[in-house]
């Protein structure tokens, strides 16, 4: 019987398995036409993850401007959907935030980083963020001022030091170096001076968690097959470098024991909770308040009379003040204007995201339970509607156009209850760095 089958019984299972692989891949790729959300279309088995090759930022862009602000992607076989339209922004990370409190996570990000901030769920999250927000009080960043001063101080040192030479520098290595120290001196109690002493751990280990890259086998078999991180984990394979999170969790002990800290007393946070938010903070604070300021000084070099706008700020307000403490630099609107015209052009998240708890209608939009929501910062802050001429680097704008501007379209700390907890000592960080530094120097472009 078999012998008058026109193909042999092992090319059927062949033929059925490729089938069936096929329709693995493709499968769920029906989710958005069935929602009626648009969506650029996925390959096979990638989806649009190799669309983030010319950078996720332009592939958001591209799509928020093609598919009128709400779409949906695929990362792998992983559906995510975008939403740029303001309303339903304030809806999903402030009106709705009890059906959208938890961020995405990935398996095979190992143990510490599961218990940071940006990982926990629900009450503990709810938990460990009150216990962390007063750090980052008004008294808190007083009592910070002195140390993230000297930070700063050392900064000027180090541009003085560059000047002598008369030879161009690279403003975000030094950047970087103030934002190491500050973090260093007031999150740990260690002096570094890591431009002095790059190869201090504190330095080699910070710097190991950036080096990401999209095309890294683990990163592409994560977004692929999500559901492999746990087996990959367990087989020893994470994320982040085994040998920094074991100098840094080392380091937190330390640092707690140094302060006379018991790491299960105030507010019930455990040993692991503290390791976790501690490290966040030192990956969340160094590489990004770092962009941020080498980028302000880029524009501010690009733009003289804007600069010389900031001088005469600065030279007034000395007129009246002995030093740029505390009190001073949170007393310069004009500069506090470029920080945040810069920020508005290269946020430092190009997109946020919430995981939708329960199948839920926000104004007239169907999101099922389990889908990844996206904000897309990069795309907002583009948008010329929101922002005319969003190429243009005009620190004027927020005093302009600021008070009629809705708020949700301006997101460089993320928006709602799980916004950036440390936005407030970057913001100090950034005023005192570019403060001191225009107080000596002027940029200009080589």
């Amino acid at each position: 019987m078999l012998d008058l089958l026109p193909f042999s019984p092992t090319w059927v299972l062949v033929g059925l398995c490729v089938v069936l692989v096929y329709l693995y891949m493709v499968w769920p790729y029906s989710t958005f036409k069935k929602l009626g959300i648009p969506n650029p279309k996925p390959y096979p088995l990638f989806g649009n993850y190799l669309e983030y090759g010319k950078g996720a930022n332009l592939f958001d862009k591209e799509c928020y401007e093609k598919y009128n602000k709400v779409y949906g992607y695929f990362e792998g076989r992983t559906p995510n959907l975008m939403v740029g339209d303001l309303e339903l922004i304030k809806e999903i990370t402030v009106k709705e935030i009890n059906k959208f409190t938890n961020r995405r996570t990935f398996d095979g990000q190992g143990d510490i980083f599961d218990n940071a901030l940006t990982s926990l769920k629900d009450t503990d999250w709810k938990r460990v963020r009150s216990a962390i927000t007063p750090t980052f009080s008004s008294g808190k960043l007083k009592q910070m001022a002195a140390q993230v001063e000297r930070c700063a101080d050392g900064l000027v040192a180090n541009l003085a030091e560059n000047q002598k030479t008369g030879m161009e520098f690279d403003m975000k290595r030094l950047a970087g170096a103030f934002t190491m120290d500050v973090i260093s001196s007031t999150g740990f109690g260690v002096d570094v001076d890591s431009l002095h002493n790059p190869d201090h751990p504190l330095v080699t280990s910070a710097k190991s968690f950036f080096e990401f890259n999209f095309y890294n086998p683990m990163i592409i078999i994560l977004f692929l097959f999500p559901s492999l991180g746990g087996i990959l984990e367990r087989l020893g394979f994470t994320f982040f470098s085994k040998k920094a999170l074991n100098y840094f969790s080392e380091a937190v002990d330390t640092a707690v024991s140094m302060r006379g800290s018991e790491p299960n007393g105030t507010h019930g946070i455990s040993s692991i909770e503290i390791k976790g938010n501690a490290i966040i903070m030192w990956v969340a604070g160094y590489e990004t308040t770092a962009n941020t300021l080498s980028l302000t000084t880029y524009n501010l070099a690009l733009h003289p009379e804007v600069q010389e706008k900031v001088h005469a700020e600065i030279a007034a307000l000395l007129e009246k003040r002995e030093k740029l403490d505390y009190e001073a630099v949170n007393d310069l609107p004009y500069l506090d204007m470029c920080i945040s015209e810069t920020l508005r052009m290269y946020p430092a998240a190009q997109r946020f995201d919430r995981i939708c708890k329960e199948d839920t209608e926000v104004k007239g939009l169907h999101i099922p339970a389990g889908m990844i929501v996206n904000i897309p910062v990069y795309a907002i802050h583009y948008d010329a509607e929101l922002w005319p001429e969003p190429e243009k680097f005009k620190p004027e704008r927020s005093e302009d156009e600021g008070k009629s501007r809705d708020p949700y379209a301006y997101l460089p700390f993320g928006s709602g209850p799980r916004n950036c907890v440390g936005m407030r000592l970057a913001q100090l960080e950034l005023k005192f760095a570019l403060a001191k530094m225009l107080q000596k120097f002027r940029f200009v472009t080589c």
